[in-house]
């Protein structure tokens, strides 16, 4: 397996867990009571993570099946996802409640730029 097809494999390992925990996180929310449309749009944070989550693993499974718009994809999923955990810091947000996506942004971040500057074969 090349490693393009590695960092593939983690970008969707990656996604997967990040719409699950969003998925889940939404589930909770309509569990106690609330709207559908309340958990995701009351603050917005879940379904840019879910969208964000979505990119990212339809990106990931793109590059590992080695199409080439992947990457750009994939890009996709990690502008927004940088974007939430930016518009989560701006927004004057408990550090505990952005520090996470913060992490994660730069893993993926890091990923990203793993994956451009690979050598295509």
């Amino acid at each position: 397996m090349s490693v393009r097809r590695i960092i593939g494999l983690l970008f969707a390992m990656l996604g997967g867990w990040l719409f699950w925990g969003g998925a889940a996180t939404v589930n909770l929310l309509v569990n106690r009571g609330s709207s559908l449309s309340d958990a995701l749009m009351q603050p917005p944070t879940s379904l840019v993570r879910l969208v964000a989550a979505s990119l990212i693993l339809l990106g990931g499974l793109a590059i590992l099946a080695g199409k080439g718009v992947g990457r750009w994809v994939t890009l996709g999923g990690v502008l927004v996802f940088t974007l939430l955990a930016g518009l989560m810091v701006l927004s004057g947000a408990d550090p505990i409640l952005w520090t996470d996506e913060a992490v994660i942004s730069g893993v993926l971040w890091a990923l990203f730029v793993g994956l451009a500057v690979m050598k295509r074969s």
